[in-house]
């Protein structure tokens, strides 16, 4: 839905093209997230079966993966209109409903992602402000955990933004 505001040379398109690549390039960070925790989760299988012992950081790198992975990659999904959507109830509406709802729905995605990338940012400025820790194994600061959700949440808003700009221009 994105590609029609990505055309031409006007700021706009120049701004979409730009979200675009980033999408691309964390999707490729996220899938590079994604092989690096399964081959953590390998050794720890390993270790455990050659060795006997655990790698105690494995599970919690594990969970942190899963937070990267979703919130880098959920943009690029968005753009290209692979993420899961639940269309039960759109697909039998009459077509000249579809277009406004599909509208409606886009502002109010990019309404609740502007919210909380707003507030995830205002989180994670308070973690590195007082310097927080997890109370873990591996004791990350917690904004090198939490970072991603402002950042992720934006990148949907502008998705979800493009989304309805593209709704009005059928």
């Amino acid at each position: 839905m994105q590609q029609s505001l990505s055309r031409g040379s006007s700021p706009l398109a120049l701004l979409m093209r730009g979200v675009s690549r980033l999408n691309l390039y964390l999707a490729g960070f996220s899938a590079f997230v994604l092989l690096a925790a399964t081959a953590a989760v390998f050794c720890e299988i390993l270790s455990r079966l050659f060795f006997g012992k655990s790698l105690v950081w494995v599970v919690e790198l594990s969970g942190y993966s899963l937070l990267y992975m979703t919130f880098l990659g959920a943009p690029y999904l968005l753009e290209k209109n692979r993420h899961v959507a639940i269309d039960i109830v759109t697909e039998h509406l009459p077509p000249r409903l579809q277009m406004p709802l599909a509208f409606l729905v886009a502002l109010f995605g990019a309404a609740i992602c502007l919210y909380a990338a707003w507030y995830g940012l205002a989180v994670t400025l308070d973690q590195f402000q007082y310097g927080s820790r997890e109370t873990t194994v591996l004791a990350p600061r917690s904004y090198l955990l939490t970072w991603v959700f402002p950042l992720g949440m934006l990148l949907l808003s502008i998705q979800f933004v493009a989304q309805a700009v593209a709704c009005l221009k059928r």
